[in-house]
């Protein structure tokens, strides 16, 4: 089996700054093309292509339909649908850092990545709930839909629509009950484990640097250089 290159939490959060800065910078359409196929490299040298492929083919067809399908006339309409097409594809690369840096990464890492960047622990403990909350309340939703399809109700998204009464009864209700529950639980774990001390933590992750983090930080600190030095 290939060995998968691994990136530290620390830069992963220099990738998502990047995408932060091509979101507030006025980009022409080449610097997009370098930055969407950077972040596309870093998703096939994590080992999960199938994603990198997907925000590929959706910048394409963005870009396709902006500049070939709606071009530019003098109706609102076209106004309309150009400003949404590349406000989306502007969004994309905050989408694809997002998605990068949570993957095979996990939450004792980011953890663990918080403390060395000396973050204080009024700001961890939050973070660390708001992280585990949203996979938990998923897989609620999940079992609560498992639960109505084995007792024949809602049993597809139609059926949903068509009676949001039910919906709301059924599904909306139990999954805030579930959030309700989730967000006590998770936040009395975080304490139980003593993230709210303020003496110095260990981790069972030792975090380093290698040459892959060097090198992508090098390249990023190179895009952002390029894009400021030649506009």
């Amino acid at each position: 089996m290939k060995k998968r290159l691994t990136f530290d939490p620390r830069t992963k959060l220099c990738v998502i700054l990047f995408a932060s800065f091509s979101l507030m910078v006025r980009l022409t359409f080449f610097y997009e093309i370098i930055f969407i196929s950077l972040l596309f490299v870093l998703f096939l040298l994590i080992g999960e292509w199938k994603k990198g492929i997907s925000f590929y083919a959706l910048f394409w067809l963005l870009a396709l339909l902006d500049y070939g399908l709606f071009p530019q006339g003098d109706h609102v309409i076209f106004g309309l649908l150009s400003f949404v097409l590349i406000g989306s594809r502007r969004l994309l690369p905050t989408v694809m850092a997002a998605s990068f840096a949570m993957s095979g990464t996990k939450i004792s890492e980011w953890i663990a990545a918080l403390q060395k960047l000396r973050v204080p622990f009024a700001l961890i403990v939050p973070l660390t709930v708001l992280f585990r909350f949203f996979p938990t309340l998923v897989q609620d939703f999940k079992n609560i839909r498992k639960a109505l399809r084995f007792r024949g109700i809602a049993t597809n998204v139609w059926e949903m629509v068509i009676h949001p009464f039910q919906t709301m009864e059924y599904i909306i209700i139990p999954i805030l009950m579930s959030a309700d529950n989730t967000a006590l639980d998770l936040s009395a774990t975080a304490m139980i484990r003593g993230l709210g001390n303020m003496k110095q933590h260990t981790s069972i992750y030792p975090l380093r640097f290698h040459w892959q983090d060097y090198l992508l930080i090098v390249v990023l600190i190179g895009c952002i250089g390029g894009r400021l030095l030649w506009p």
